[in-house]
């Protein structure tokens, strides 16, 4: 099992651009484990809430622990836009 999970500019410093992950993930906290594992620190920074996550170009809007990860899905972290 393989995915891609693509990160915002912002993290790029340390993560890169992508990193895909082949250990076996199931859900959004199993993935942010492996990721916490490659890059200390990782999940606490993406514990704010500015940042969502979309699996195959769909933002999961709800119930984002409980949606399902397969191989080949990309998960791309996304920083909330604001303005007014």
């Amino acid at each position: 099992m393989a995915v891609t999970v693509r990160f915002p500019s912002m993290f790029h410093g340390k993560t890169g651009h992508q990193v895909v992950v082949s250990e076996p993930v199931t859900s959004i906290p199993g993935l942010l484990d492996v990721l916490e594992r490659q890059f200390p620190g990782l999940s606490a920074d993406l514990a704010d809430p500015i940042y969502n996550f979309a699996v195959n170009d769909e933002m999961l809007l709800h119930g984002v622990n409980a949606h399902p990860l397969h191989d080949g899905d990309v998960i791309e972290i996304v920083p909330t836009i604001s303005g007014g």
